[in-house]
């Protein structure tokens, strides 16, 4: 619904004193808070499950790779808000582009691809969520 927001109505073209209205996903901030979510379930789900077990999976193959392992950890919830807050932005800018350009009939077609992208985005955003869930949940 956050990415629908902003791919139904170009709320780009609307000024405001203070800012512009847009998907709240086409901020950096919301789509870190929504990784860091993930990332704190992700944690959660495995101490829980494995107990302070969970831990060891940072020293597996060899204690060599746990540099490795630490930073995988704080990749995961960088890409996934990246990924998410880059397309929404791509596709919203796009579209006020256009609609500044050419008012009438070229931007509609781009707002349909707007709404398949933003479902295809919340979609990948979900599925990388609960993957890295059910990894923390049963291990490597």
């Amino acid at each position: 619904v956050s990415n629908w927001s902003g791919a139904l109505i170009p709320w780009r073209i609307i000024e405001l004193p203070h800012g512009e209205l847009g998907a709240p996903t086409n901020d950096i901030n919301t789509t870190a808070g929504l990784a860091l979510l993930t990332s704190v379930a992700y944690f959660y789900a495995g101490i829980n499950k494995r107990g302070l077990g969970y831990f060891s999976k940072y020293v597996q193959p060899t204690p060599i790779l746990l540099p490795i392992n630490i930073l995988e950890d704080f990749t995961k919830p960088l890409s996934l808000s990246f990924r998410l807050f880059g397309n929404i932005l791509a596709d919203e800018l796009v579209v006020a582009v256009l609609i500044s350009l050419v008012p009438l009939v070229v931007p509609i077609p781009l707002i349909f691809l707007g709404l398949f992208t933003s479902a295809i985005q919340a979609l990948i955003f979900a599925t990388l969520s609960g993957a890295y869930i059910g990894e923390a949940m049963e291990g490597h």
